[in-house]
């Protein structure tokens, strides 16, 4: 009896899935309790008591192993034993997920301490960097296990923190042979720091930011950014060992390697002269890959389409479409080029310390300012053509003047004139025609234009002032020449019609109440823009004109003239609400005749190289013999560009003297 009851548990045991040891410890409290008694029918309840038992401990526990201890009355197993049983399986369980939780607990506070612990992360980061790994922490790691973990992150949160420096650097995307990497980015922060000081450590801001007014302009900031993104992409390989020798370029011994210009040095003329370009500010500015042709997409303003009212369509109409659409124009890269040249004899007086002078220094600053200016004139001009080929008309052989043997100047018809614009390649060559021609006849023979060199062969050239639409005959030379008496000058070319011709001469009126009428005609100007759907906020002029401008009484107001201070968003003021700058570059087009009112963001500026010096070498003089210098050139290249059906929303002013603007 005995031995079948005992395998009758053991059975339904086991079909309850129990674990191994507690199906065991049953089976022996089973057969302890059998071993008191021989009455079969109480050995049958025996029986049923343990199967219920087997059933609340696979309820409880499930397979999972158990400690249990019975303690056996002679009348068998009680309730109250049942419940002991359980009630401590319960607290053991109890304690041991405690136990678990506390052990988790104190290996995830372990990772926390020593993630926040780590410099250079944020704090932001740092619980990023904890949270994630959270889940692969068990109360069984180990304190090494974790810290080892956290170490990890650790590293992790470093790359990511370097990259994100390095993207504000400019090193971002880059193509090709990837060279830069994370473990030297200390040095890349150390060298460009201490060329910086050696560079602009002691120079005052008006200095280092002459271009601007003596200050870096905010709104260049992602096109440098680009644009140190497009030379360290294409430049990784140098700065890779630059980065490696670190401490001898940035010494500051003012020695110019004999192969090379410090690629460094480089990168910091670019962000130096980009940081303050006026005009960059006035553009829709980016970066683009190098090549013969750019494709640059933009969108314009179809008056012919729908418009504001036109949406309004009801039940069954027909829906107009959009007025704004989307077109495609070419531009091709223009060249910009500069060199330098140093002695042997000012590179040894330096290397000794006999002069006190930073060739590198100096060379880089000059490059900064000259490309910058460079730049700007680019710019500026580009907004004045712009204006002026809208709307442009053609004259075809004006019978300008009739020479009188003595005078040198001739006034066209019609003013301004629109600048002749030609399109080259890269290699120079003339891609189709020469727009908006001008073309100049004396008794009949066709004039060639002065080119300013003093080198052209020896006869009678011609100079134009496009602004005021003045025709003066030069030498070689340069100097005025009298056609011969009697011979007709005939001119061919194109004048602007975008334009409003102010007489600048008082007559019987005051000079503050006559500049009051500019001020009128540059509203108006404003509100023609506005009329053709774009908006008026930026003005351009030189700092000349403005200054005559503000003898307007419109401009008094206790005694003062506001408006002239540094503003940042016109470096000039305001004039009438709309925004004005000037550009410290040299020669522009305009000169002090001139100011152009229209759109922000219409000329495209694009950058295709960013710049880059070239292997110093030894100079050669016309004869093939070394000179003692050496010499290097550095070039960039850009696109400047005016979409056609954008060129609308510019349009500009001319300040002339119709008592002056005679043949003479």
């Amino acid at each position: 009896m005995k031995t079948k009851k005992l395998a009758a548990l053991r059975a339904k045991l086991e079909a309850l899935k129990l674990a191994g040891v507690n199906v065991d410890s049953l089976v022996r409290a089973y057969e302890k309790a059998l071993a008191e008694s021989t009455d079969e029918a109480n050995a049958d309840i025996l029986l049923a008591e343990f199967e219920t038992l087997g059933k609340q401990l696979a309820e409880a526990v499930g397979d999972k192993p158990a400690t249990i201890q019975l303690s056996m009355s002679a009348g068998g197993l009680t309730a109250a034993d049942v419940q002991k049983l359980l009630a401590e399986e319960s607290t053991r369980q109890a304690d041991a997920a405690k136990k678990l939780a506390e052990g988790r607990d104190a290996n995830l506070k372990l990772l926390a301490d020593t993630i926040n612990a780590a410099t250079g992360i944020d704090e932001s980061a740092k619980k990023e960097l904890a949270a994630s790994v959270s889940d692969l922490i068990t109360p069984e790691m180990t304190a090494d296990q974790v810290k080892r973990l956290a170490e990890n992150q650790i590293k992790h949160g470093n790359e990511l923190a370097v990259a994100r420096q390095l993207s504000a650097m400019g090193y971002t995307s880059p193509a090709g042979s990837v060279h830069i990497t994370v473990d030297s980015s200390n040095q890349v922060k150390e060298l460009q720091e201490q060329i910086d000081k050696r560079l602009y450590g002691k120079m005052p801001a008006h200095k280092r930011y002459a271009l601007s007014g003596g200050a870096a302009i905010a709104s260049n900031q992602a096109l440098v950014d680009d644009a140190l993104a497009l030379f360290d992409a294409q430049n990784g390989r140098r700065l890779h060992e630059e980065y490696k020798a670190h401490k001898q370029l940035a010494s500051g011994d003012s020695l110019v390697s004999d192969a090379a210009v410090p690629a460094f040095f480089e990168r910091t003329v670019i962000r130096e002269a980009l940081s303050q370009i006026v005009g960059l500010g006035l553009c829709d500015v980016g970066t683009d890959t190098f090549s013969t042709v750019i494709q640059l997409p933009y969108s314009y303003r179809d008056t012919g389409a729908a418009g504001v009212s036109s949406t309004r369509k009801y039940e069954g109409q027909a829906i107009a479409r959009a007025a704004v659409k989307q077109a495609l124009e070419e531009a091709r890269p223009i060249p910009q080029k500069l060199a330098f040249e140093v002695s042997d004899e000012l590179r040894y007086l330096v290397g000794n310390g006999q002069i006190n002078w930073d060739i590198v220094a100096e060379n880089a600053r000059n490059a900064t300012r000259i490309i910058g200016e460079d730049s700007e004139n680019l710019i500026f001009n580009e907004h004045l053509n712009a204006a002026d080929q809208f709307g442009a008309v053609a004259v075809t052989n004006e019978a300008t003047a009739t020479a009188n043997g003595t005078k040198t100047i001739f006034c066209l018809d019609n003013f301004p004139v629109v600048r002749p614009k030609g399109i080259y390649d890269l290699q120079g060559s003339l891609v189709g025609s020469v727009q908006y021609p001008v073309v100049v006849k004396s008794n009949a023979v066709t004039i060639a234009a002065y080119d300013g060199t003093n080198t052209q062969g020896a006869g009678m050239y011609y100079t134009i002032d496009y602004n005021l639409g003045e025709v003066t005959f030069v030498s070689e030379l340069g100097v005025p020449v009298a056609p011969t008496n009697t011979h007709a000058i005939v001119c061919s070319y194109t004048y602007t019609t975008n334009v409003y011709k102010w007489d600048s001469d008082l007559g019987s009126l005051a000079t503050d109440v006559k500049y009051n009428e500019f001020l009128y005609r540059f509203g108006l100007r404003k509100t023609l823009i506005e009329d053709r759907a774009y908006m008026a906020n930026v003005g351009i002029m030189s700092g000349t004109l403005r200054t005559q401008i503000e003898q307007a009484k419109q401009f008094e107001a206790n005694s003062k003239r506001p408006g002239t201070d540094l503003m940042a968003d016109g470096n000039l003021g305001r004039i009438k609400d709309v925004p004005t700058f000037r550009s410290y570059a040299p020669g522009l087009n305009m000169g002090d005749v001139r100011t152009v009112i229209g759109e922000r963001g219409t000329v495209r500026y694009r950058l295709l190289k960013a710049w880059q010096m070239g292997q110093l070498q030894d100079q050669r003089d016309s004869n093939g013999r070394f000179t003692g210098k050496k010499e290097a050139y550095g070039d960039q290249f850009v696109v400047v560009h005016t979409p056609l059906l954008l060129k609308g929303a510019l349009t500009s002013m001319v300040v002339y003297s119709a008592t002056t603007r005679v043949d003479r």
